[in-house]
């Protein structure tokens, strides 16, 4: 499946690329998966095993994962993920491109880098780059609206000067944080 039209299939559920991103990595069972993604997401996604297992069954479907079952060192045996071609295509685009909605900087934008910083280092900056001119564009739409949305100009003044400030402020976030964000990160 095309990554665009799955992507507006799946809106709101990132969750997906975090899978496909730790399946960058080696191929995995569901709980080994589950278990990295707490490890490594845990302050941005907490996932529950019934949704893993339905984000994997949707990965399956759309044949970003293959799956077969294995015997991993001697354990039961596991259905053991392994990311197609189609699927490291779809997150290497969805890792490279910035998020469109602010709401979306906090788990979105940081999980994107977390996994760019462990795959493609360099191509963090140019994430971030793109992401500022988005806020710049976004700012600069809110800023510009002169025109009364409601039947009550304070509020409306006083809704664009609260975007306007919000996006102040991840500009101002993600230019402080922009340095370390680009330094390869450490293994260890």
């Amino acid at each position: 499946m095309e990554y665009k039209a799955a992507r507006r299939s799946l809106q709101g559920f990132p969750v997906q690329f975090a899978v496909l991103g730790f399946l960058t990595e080696s191929p995995a069972h569901g709980y080994a998966l589950r278990t990295r993604i707490a490890e490594g997401l845990g302050p941005l996604w907490q996932i529950a095993s019934s949704q893993l297992y339905q984000v994997l069954h949707k990965l399956e479907t759309q044949d970003w994962v293959s799956c077969r079952v294995g015997d991993p060192a001697g354990g039961p045996a596991r259905k053991i993920y392994r990311l197609t071609d189609e699927g490291r295509a779809a997150f290497a685009a969805w890792a490279n491109e910035p998020v469109l909605n602010i709401r979306d900087l906090r788990v979105e934008l940081l999980a994107k880098l977390y996994f760019l910083r462990r795959h493609a280092p360099g191509n963090v900056a140019s994430l971030i780059e793109q992401q500022l001119k988005i806020l710049r564009e976004v700012r600069g739409r809110v800023a510009g609206h002169e025109a009364t949305i409601g039947d009550d100009t304070a509020i409306d003044q006083a809704w664009a000067d609260l975007r306007c400030r919000t996006i102040d402020t991840c500009v101002e976030w993600l230019r402080r944080h922009a340095e370390s964000f680009c330094t390869p990160k450490e293994n260890g």
